[in-house]
């Protein structure tokens, strides 16, 4: 039921991009001719021209990045996109977009000749409104420029930053240019719904939840007018569950309003989401001919007493941070290669991430969304100097990509909380500033998700008191600590005793004077300090993945080998050995002779640890579903092993399928 309305006007100032349902969506992606331009003529001869001659340009397949096409190979500079493409003529009280997924960094775009916008940022959607060009027969052209500088975010940063002249220029992943992602043609009515954003507080105690929804209703045309808004949710099922009753609302003309209606579960409706147990609903909202959909899922993350609580239980997690890169396909991330990514941090226990250092897929989210993983999303700041932070276009910049990553993100119940940068100067005025600024801008978009940032600054000796640093204006800490783990920890909890510690980068890179085991040991050392310390509620391994890098001191093969895996994604010892660590419970065998194996599993008490739910233990080809364990449980039993061949395994699985601990006997 309706149990509260808020209306509110609003002036958007561009659109932003969710998942629709319209009267009518054209994939655009596919077949593209594309052209270098690294004297940046384009523009002057005439390419923007319909008629341009595109029959001798090569063809690309879009999504496409110019940077690992060998023919172009990490090419920075001016190229250029061409689609010819026929599509239905615009009705009367219909209004046509443009939506890129990402197109890497700036981009402008023209439609049969005419300009009709343009879009700085790599990795976040954007539309455009073409409605006034778009014709039955159609050119499509997008200039698009890979190259970085100290005005770009990511880009070179100011001489005031902490690095040397020869690194501060350049930062320490590869600029992917060109249309990475999906680019679709949208039809919809003139009055629509561009966004809607679905927030969920369940009763603990009850069993209930509140749903509130917020649609963003945009009337485009001259006239007043009244639409209906319908919300429709469906369980996993397929059910539908009345929740909403339609309300119609008047707009007046070229103006939006902000609609926010609250509808109640009872406890027989409600399914919490958990890593584990990974509960989707489905919402659809109507108004009139135009549909939003989106899953969504019910869950609560809090902070008490230093800790993270998910549904009223404490959690402490492994994670991985991924760099988007993999050979051939560049931050292109095909669902194939997402896919392989996530099943293998999935398999290590890491599932609590701050993924990466910019906005990342939705698919990538849509995985976590489906399979239990939480995301940290960051946008934008890395290791921005002082100077940058200060500067009011940079802010801007910023804002604009993390509006338009929020805005995409905010359902997604695997994003739990936003970044808003890494590794940057958190102890002076300007990064003070930037904290306390941009954690109010975002919590004025969505309250609902907890705000950090990634400090290497936290634990200096220089840092006195608590109000030295900028973690002082975040719901937590989240540090990256490559040494003296013990030591700055605990430095960390004695500035801030409240406040949960995540470790959001930990590691060692691997060089030819740095063997696995080196790294091993390394990391052993590192996750005993981050396991007795109850209030460290995460930590996350940099990196998952090699990844390519012009950063200084980067290996003769221009990679970067921080991974776990290869840059084909071959697991290396490190990483079989974060599974075992990683692992939420322990195995022990008691006895294993006469044809009986008798093993004691133990939930974790330390780190990680969560309450077991519908694990199993799968020794041959026989399967034991254990009871739910509490961190520090445990459970005996004993297996018949008479029929084993010569593979004496013990696998412990995760809900879901993925094996997280594989222990011989």
């Amino acid at each position: 039921m309706i149990s509260k309305l808020r209306i509110l006007f609003v002036l958007l100032f561009a659109f932003s991009s969710v998942g629709y349902a319209q009267l009518n969506a054209q994939s655009l992606s596919g077949g593209w001719s594309f052209a270098l331009d690294p004297l940046k003529i384009g523009l002057s001869e005439g390419w923007t021209d319909p008629a341009f001659p595109d029959s001798k340009l090569d063809k690309v397949i879009v999504p496409h990045s110019f940077s690992v096409d060998k023919r172009y190979f990490f090419y920075t500079g001016t190229a250029w996109y061409f689609n010819k493409f026929d599509t239905k003529p615009v009705q009367s009280g219909n209004k046509a977009f443009i939506k890129f997924d990402a197109v890497f960094y700036k981009c402008e775009i023209w439609l049969n000749g005419k300009k009709v916008g343009s879009h700085e940022g790599g990795y976040t959607p954007f539309e455009l409104d073409v409605t006034s060009v778009l014709k039955e027969k159609n050119v499509l052209s997008v200039m698009v420029d890979n190259s970085w500088d100290r005005t770009t975010i990511p880009g070179a940063r100011a001489v005031d930053s902490n690095y040397n002249a020869s690194a501060a220029q350049v930062y320490p992943w590869m600029n992917y240019g060109g249309i990475t992602k999906p680019v679709e043609l949208k039809i919809r009515p003139e009055v629509y719904l561009s966004h809607v954003k679905i927030h969920t507080d369940p009763d603990l105690k009850k069993g209930t939840a509140n749903i509130g929804v917020t649609g963003f209703i945009k009337n485009t045309s001259a006239f007043a007018t009244t639409v209906t808004l319908t919300i429709h949710v469906q369980d996993e099922s397929g059910k539908f569950l009345s929740l909403f009753k339609p309300f119609k609302i008047s707009i007046p003309a070229n103006a939006s309003k902000e609609v926010v209606v609250n509808g109640n579960m009872n406890a027989g409706q409600v399914k919490l989401w958990n890593q584990d147990h990974p509960y989707l609903y489905t919402l659809k909202a109507f108004t009139g001919k135009d549909t939003l959909s989106h899953n969504f899922g019910i869950r609560k993350i809090e902070i008490k007493n230093a800790k993270f609580l998910l549904n009223g239980e404490p959690i402490r997690m492994a994670g991985g941070n991924r760099p988007a890169d993999y050979p051939g396909y560049g931050s292109i991330d095909p669902d194939s290669i997402l896919k392989k990514d996530l099943v293998l941090m999935k398999s290590a226990g890491m599932e609590l991430s701050r993924i990466g250092h910019h906005a990342v897929s939705n698919d990538l989210l849509d995985w976590a969304d489906k399979h239990g993983m939480l995301i940290i999303t960051e946008a934008g700041n890395w290791q921005l100097a002082s100077s940058q932070m200060a500067d009011t276009m940079m802010r801007r910049k910023f804002q604009s990509q993390m509006r338009e990553m929020v805005e995409r993100d905010w359902n997604h119940p695997s994003v739990i909380a936003y970044s808003l940068g890494n590794e940057f100067y958190s102890h002076k005025p300007e990064g003070q500033a930037w904290v306390r600024d941009m954690s109010k801008f975002i919590k004025e978009l969505d309250a609902t998700r907890l705000i950090t940032f990634a400090t290497n600054i936290v634990f200096r000796d220089y840092i006195k008191k608590p109000e030295d640093e900028a973690s002082q204006y975040v719901d937590f800490i989240s540090a990256n600590v490559y040494a003296n783990h013990d030591k700055w920890v605990s430095r960390i909890h004695e500035l801030y005793p409240s406040k949960p510690v995540y470790i959001s980068e930990f590691g060692m890179m691997s060089t030819p004077n740095k063997t696995e085991k080196d790294r091993i040991d390394h990391l052993k050392k590192a996750i005993a300090a981050f396991r007795n310390k109850d209030y460290v509620v995460g930590a996350s391994i940099w990196a998952f993945n090699d990844y390519l890098s012009r950063f200084p001191l980067s290996n003769a093969d221009g990679y970067r080998s921080w991974g776990v895996v290869t840059p084909e994604r071959e697991p290396r010892d490190s990483y079989r050995f974060l599974q075992g660590e990683f692992s939420p419970a322990l195995i022990t065998v008691l006895s294993a002779k006469a044809g009986k194996l008798t093993i004691n599993i133990k939930a974790r008490a330390d780190f990680p640890s969560y309450v077991l739910k519908g694990y199993q233990v799968k020794v041959g080809d026989k399967s034991v579903q254990l009871k739910t364990l509490k961190p520090g449980e445990s459970q005996e039993l004993s297996l018949d092993i008479s029929s084993l061949d010569k593979v004496r395994q013990i696998e412990l699985i995760k809900p879901g399928g993925f094996v997280v601990l594989r222990q011989a006997f």
